[in-house]
């Protein structure tokens, strides 16, 4: 039993949680939401100054005054943290950390940026062969499909109202943000199955299962992401090419660009993400092998 595990053991939940938290060094997950900054999800969705407070952060700060950046900025932020807590107990510890909004937490930090979730008294999803099965902390499905039924339940109870009330104040579509969030899932399972040593392709499908029984709950998800499979001297990986561009090329954009005058290609290739869909395939790659190379220096020289 590890130390997390024994300063919470009477709680399922808080454990599960822990292990996702130890992982990372940034997007923190906890079960502690005490002290400043912290506010409810359900308290924030229930209060329009709020709401208007929050995306105004973003349209001051890393939006640039962008609007549609500002709306898909939360819902990036939001999405990447999500899906650290959803599939990383999915895929590490067979378990889902059950959510609502009203016992999801979040502390923002500056420009906005999401630097905490919190889950209070976190009720976890497990597998009859679970050695917490019995434990009052814990809700026992049958089978693999009930594991994911109840993470796609828990991404759908927190997610689709804030998609909403984002889409209320920017011109950023629904079908966009639920692309965003179903590209952070794969990258999070890939990313993790990397970073863990632990098979790539499982984690893909894994990941492929929950997108798909997500979709089946939400028929605005129709983008997703795409395998980019890399081979090169330092080592070969999968990674996923994302279905939806987050819009983040265009912080530092001119407006008269961001309007539709004159290409917007000098600021995609400046700023995108490398797994942009806006990027062309040679491109991505060629930035992938930069990335296994450089880990892998990194890496040697540990």
């Amino acid at each position: 039993m590890t130390s997390v595990d024994r300063g919470a053991r009477r709680s399922p939940g808080a454990a599960t949680v822990a292990r996702v938290d130890a992982t990372r060094s940034w997007r923190r997950v906890t079960v502690d939401a005490g002290g400043d900054g912290w506010f409810g999800l359900a308290d924030r969705l229930a209060d329009p100054a709020g709401l208007d407070a929050w995306y105004a952060a973003e349209l001051a700060g890393t939006g640039r005054d962008h609007r549609d950046l500002a709306g898909a900025l939360i819902v990036y932020r939001f999405s990447g943290s999500l899906a650290e807590l959803v599939v990383g107990p999915l895929l590490e510890q067979r378990r889902v950390v059950l959510l609502r909004p009203d016992n999801l937490s979040l502390r923002l930090a500056e420009n906005a940026r999401i630097e905490a979730l919190s889950v209070a008294a976190p009720v976890v999803a497990v597998l009859p062969d679970d050695p917490d099965a019995a434990d009052p902390g814990t809700v026992v499905v049958a089978d693999e499909a009930g594991l994911r039924a109840a993470a796609v339940d828990g991404l759908i109870a927190v997610f689709d109202p804030l998609a909403g009330a984002v889409r209320e104040r920017a011109p950023f579509g629904l079908r966009g943000m639920w692309g965003t969030l179903a590209d952070h899932l794969v990258d999070v399972a890939l990313r993790r199955a990397r970073d863990g040593g632990s098979d790539p392709e499982a984690a893909w499908t894994i990941a492929s299962a929950l997108l798909d029984d997500l979709a089946a709950g939400q028929p605005l998800l129709r983008s997703r992401p795409t395998r980019h499979a890399v081979a090169c001297p330092a080592g070969t990986a999968l990674f996923a090419t994302k279905g939806t561009c987050c819009l983040i090329y265009k912080t530092n954009m001119p407006a008269d660009r961001a309007e539709g005058r004159g290409s917007a290609q000098p600021w995609i290739d400046a700023d995108a993400c490398t797994s942009c869909p806006l990027r062309s395939e040679p491109d991505r790659t060629a930035r992938l092998v930069r990335y296994l190379t450089d880990r892998a220096e990194r890496i040697n020289r540990g």
